[in-house]
């Protein structure tokens, strides 16, 4: 996943290569809640959840994973980056 900043309500699916990933979260204006879960059939597995700037690492298996915007605020700015956690 490429970095998305969030400014209204929504939310995005992106493949996930079954290994470890890395969440980074900058509320930079606003307040609002950012959700990452992965995707398995059609539920929606909560991973994370943020109401403030922060990060987590975390194993998900091979599939889809979602990062959703909700109850953001009109001057709501949430920069999100989801991206796999390079294996040495």
């Amino acid at each position: 996943m490429a970095i998305k900043t969030y400014e209204e309500n929504g939310s995005d699916d992106n493949p996930h290569n079954g290994k470890t990933g890395v969440i980074l979260v900058g509320f930079n204006t606003g307040t609002g809640t950012i959700t990452l879960s992965h995707k398995v059939g059609t539920e929606d597995v909560t991973i994370d959840t943020f109401t403030a700037s922060g990060g987590s690492q975390f194993v998900s298996p091979l599939g889809v994973l979602k990062v959703t915007a909700s109850g953001l605020s009109g001057d709501a700015n949430i920069t999100v980056n989801v991206a796999k956690l390079n294996e040495h």
